[in-house]
């Protein structure tokens, strides 16, 4: 992806960044975030909305008069890290924004391996950080399962127990039903792990049996041995939390073998239209996590626009592209951001975190307020994926969701790819 390296918003150039109408900024107020993003590697789908979403939030902030951080006018500087879709890139990334660009926040979204570093560094160095677009077990559990303790660190997402319960109140309402086989696709990393160890008791409490090939390596070169397990047992759904390069993978294989179960709930690669796109007909109705579409509820307290209105913004501006949930996403990560540097009483850390603890806001994810462990929870559905034939266009419908908040935009159908 072709970013720029450092993204200076500016009302116009008369008018002090971020300012409200009066003097220019006052000499030194600078609030320098650094955004942390897959922009290369398996994950680079996600961050396609970018510096899109960050031109247009300020955009809509500046029509609103600006910010006022401790009664002076402020500049707000943002800075891109690319996290290379691994943890040790993004730890890497935000290592590099606190130390040697003595960034004020950190930003970074989409799955632990972005999130989980930048929070930890942030605590180290004790720099505030939002983050978001990781399971909330996933960013707030340790490896032996316990609470992360942050203080500079703030997240919102799905809990995975919600999501538990989402999929398994999906899978009851399979069309015709299924004989209760599930097929598990949990690689060994942060999600896989996490998720396996919620979902395989869940579903057992449902007397459905797992065929588990066991965690996986992410990348794994042949899924063929893994389908070739799955049929022989009469699996009729298949779930799992892959990359799109997994997933693309493991439907070739299973198309090649003939294995075509009722329904794929696959978390994480169907996030993104454009990763769907890419795979053609096999992709036509797998389904997944529904993280954050025009289904969702809640408006931009800065903008006053509702999640549809924010995608026909994005889609309208960039003819032919998708949005990715991260427009969505970052776009609530910002309006967090603004709320507490408007109530901070200074850019000081300690201030800016106290106002983060503060935080109660309507987004287009939903409400955000966080807990005593500095994360919020929002909603989550189901979506399934289909191809326009009229547009051509990969559309995800909504199609089950346990949040009453979440509007259902499609009929749930049987796995349709070849």
């Amino acid at each position: 992806m072709n970013l720029p390296n450092t993204l200076r918003i500016a009302l116009t150039a008369a008018v002090a960044t971020l300012a409200w109408a009066g003097p220019a900024s006052a000499a030194g107020c600078t609030v320098k975030v650094g955004r942390v993003l897959p922009m290369t590697g398996a994950l680079a789908a996600a961050a396609q909305v970018h510096p899109w979403i960050d031109n247009y939030k300020v955009g809509q902030l500046n029509k609103k008069g600006g910010l006022i951080i401790g009664g002076q006018h402020c500049d707000i500087e943002f800075k891109y890290y690319d996290s290379q879709s691994t943890p040790a890139g993004s730890g890497a990334a935000a290592t590099k924004a606190i130390i040697q660009d003595r960034v004020n926040v950190v930003m970074a979204s989409f799955t632990p391996d972005t999130t989980n570093q930048p929070t930890a560094m942030c605590e180290k160095y004790e720099v505030p950080c939002i983050t978001t677009g990781a399971p909330i077990e996933s960013w707030l559990l340790g490896p032996d399962g316990t609470p992360r303790d942050t203080e500079f660190g703030f997240h919102f997402f799905f809990q995975v127990p919600a999501l538990v319960r989402n999929h398994v109140d999906t899978l009851k309402a399979i069309p015709g039903g299924f004989n209760g086989k599930i097929g598990y696709l949990y690689p060994n990393d942060p999600d896989g792990l996490v998720f396996h160890s919620l979902f395989e008791p869940a579903f057992a409490k449902e007397n459905w049996h797992g065929v588990d090939p066991g965690r996986f390596e992410m990348g794994l070169a042949d899924f063929s041995p893994i389908v070739a397990k799955f049929k022989a047992a009469g699996v009729e759904a298949v779930t799992g939390v892959l990359t799109p390069p997994d997933l693309a993978k493991f439907l070739t294989a299973a198309s090649k073998a003939g294995f075509k179960p009722k329904v794929y709930l696959i978390d994480k690669a169907t996030g993104f239209a454009d990763a769907m796109a890419s795979m053609g007909s096999l992709a036509e109705g797998v389904a997944g996590a529904d993280f954050w579409s025009g289904a969702f509820p809640g408006h931009a307290t800065y903008g006053g626009y509702d999640a549809k209105a924010l995608i026909n913004a994005y889609e309208t501006a960039n003819p032919g592209k998708y949005y990715s949930p991260l427009l969505g996403l970052d776009d609530a990560a910002l309006d967090v951001l603004f709320d507490a540097l408007s109530r901070s009483a200074n850019t000081s850390p300690e201030a800016i975190v106290k106002a983060l603890k503060a935080t109660s806001i309507d987004t287009v994810a939903g409400k955000i307020v966080f807990n005593q462990h500095n994360y919020a929870a929002i909603p989550i559905g189901t979506g399934q994926w289909h191809r326009d034939t009229k547009t051509g266009r990969w559309v995800k419908d909504t199609v089950f969701s346990d949040f009453p908040g979440m509007e259902k935009t499609g009929q749930m159908h049987l796995y349709q790819g070849n």
